[in-house]
């Protein structure tokens, strides 16, 4: 029999960085994933000649050395990962038409000042509304770095993360007026145009949740990380960065179990856990984390002994799942120098209107919004000399391929991929078909499939105007209340992305240290 200081289960991005956390505090861990390698969606797969990173597009606050964002910090300063990174120059371009019915073509670039004078050019008027903005947002920014520095220094008297209230008036003072706030009401309140509220509204994929519901702080924190610190994203596919986790841990004395089914997580007569029954034996522990959605994992994981609140069934049951994707993985045999390509990040929706982007998501036959990415404007070596890798995203909200017949599944991947060459091609005057040498299409069925989430959900549950990332934040205890048993991953406090899911990982590692620590004094 095994005995660890800690089980994690699940070698997604949140549990290796959970795994990785409590092994740089010293303790020995054990990760168990069930395939037969480490990752999640942080992995890459082969086809031909070509190597396609299977999620990572860009991370938002990663920042670079001697200037680390928050999720640097984590990884390269804190890990200490081994990784070469790539920082992509300019935010996006976006191609589409707004609400008011101008059509727009647009390059974002990165740098505070760099973005002002770029959305005064594209819609007059609105340079000094779009400085209040990123005021507003560095005033967000130094809130989120407060709760992300003193998430764990306790709990008031109604359990709810602890805030020093005077400073938050005296500091912040705009975020408590208007954090939770709809992030387009704010906008408009400090009289953003409405054709500039479309514009900055395409990165409502990237978390999920259209932005007349979105809460400001999220979007405002991850629109200024961006523009401030750059996009970037690893040189050798997310693949490389899992595989840094791993070498990290296993340097700290953890160890990681692939091909290795977690069956059951043990506990006593009193519902105190005692170890995890896996297909290798059992493992003796006394604390597990657990990289799954929660629903899956009260369900399907905990012995019955082990009582789950009824506050929390009442919240995951009144939570809406996140969205599903579907991704068009393209290997072409020219150049991006040969077929004109500049741009790493394209965002075409069609229309720049979140409201009727979101109604879209809901549907198979509407729904052509891509988010399209060409590693190779950044990264020569994304993959062979003269050719180029690219990727399509297209965002669902509910759960359309549940409805589609094996019979039709594949047509309909091949349907709704010429569908979005066409608008590539139509809008960006860029003709790729007649030099796609690989192409693989996966839809929400193969994420299911190969994660083992509900419906194929990547991004946890949605981010709504009752369910925040700032009221989680405050409910981090009440939302993880099993002794020495947590959840992390998409459906955490943060939300969704790899930098939001790397920080979840390391909250769960950090509350229980401090049950290990609570229970050493009390001699358990």
């Amino acid at each position: 029999m095994s005995k660890f200081d800690a089980v994690v289960i699940g070698s997604g991005t949140a549990g290796l960085s959970a795994a990785v956390s409590l092994a740089t505090a010293g303790k020995k861990v054990l990760v168990l994933e069930q395939h037969n390698m480490p990752g999640g969606c942080a992995t890459s797969f082969v086809r031909g000649r070509f190597e396609f990173d299977a999620s990572l597009h860009e991370f938002c606050s990663l920042g670079s050395p001697g200037n680390w964002a928050m999720t640097g910090k984590l990884l390269m300063e804190k890990y200490k990962l081994d990784i070469d990174w790539c920082l992509v120059p300019d935010l996006y371009r976006c191609i589409g038409t707004t609400r008011s019915g101008k059509h727009f073509d647009l390059r974002m670039p990165c740098g505070v000042e760099n973005f002002i004078e770029a959305m005064e050019k594209a819609v007059p008027g609105s340079g000094k509304p779009t400085r209040t903005f990123i005021e507003l947002a560095e005033e967000c920014s130094g809130a989120y770095d407060y709760f992300n520095e003193h998430l764990l220094d306790g709990v008031d008297k109604k359990g709810f993360t602890y805030v020093d209230e005077g400073l938050f008036m005296k500091k912040y003072p705009n975020f408590l007026k208007m954090a939770e706030y709809p992030f387009n009401k704010v906008l408009r309140k400090i009289g953003m145009p409405e054709d500039a509220i479309d514009i900055l509204n395409v990165y409502w994929t990237y978390i999920g949740t259209d932005y007349e519901r979105l809460s400001f702080v999220h979007q405002a924190w991850m629109m200024l990380m961006y523009i401030k610190y750059h996009p970037a994203f690893t040189k050798r596919t997310s693949h490389h960065l899992t595989m840094a986790f791993v070498k990290k841990l296993q340097e700290l004395g953890g160890e990681i179990w692939l091909n290795t089914h977690a069956n059951k997580v043990v506990s006593d007569d009193g519902g105190r856990i005692v170890g995890v029954e896996t297909e290798a034996g059992f493992v003796e522990t006394h604390y597990v984390i657990a990289n799954m959605n929660p629903q899956d994992a009260y369900n399907k994981l905990l012995d019955k002994r082990i009582k789950v609140p009824d506050r929390e069934i009442k919240r995951l049951n009144a939570q809406k799942h996140g969205v599903r994707f579907f991704e068009a993985y393209v290997g072409l045999n020219k150049s991006v120098e040969e077929l004109g390509i500049t741009d790493y990040t394209i965002f075409m929706p069609g229309d720049l209107d979140t409201e009727k982007n979101y109604a879209y998501s809901k549907s198979y036959e509407l729904n052509t919004h891509s988010v399209v990415v060409i590693y190779n404007v950044v990264n020569p070596e994304a993959s062979p000399v003269g050719t180029t890798a690219m990727t399509f995203t297209i965002t669902y909200t509910e759960d359309v391929w549940g409805t589609v017949s094996q019979r039709d599944y594949v047509k309909k991947k091949q349907e709704l991929f010429a569908k979005v060459l066409e608008n590539f091609e139509k809008d960006t005057g860029i003709i790729i078909h007649d030099c796609i040498e690989e192409i693989e299409l996966a839809s929400p069925w193969t994420f299911c499939n190969f994660l083992g989430t509900p419906q194929g959900t990547v991004y946890g549950f949605e981010m709504t105007q009752w369910d925040t990332m700032v009221s989680r934040l405050l409910t981090l205890r009440k939302e993880q209340p099993i002794r020495g048993f947590k959840t992390c991953g998409a459906s955490g406090a943060r939300g969704d992305g790899f930098n939001q899911t790397y920080l979840n990982g390391d909250d769960m590692a950090q509350l229980i240290l401090e049950e290990m620590a609570e229970d050493g004094k009390e001699g358990k």
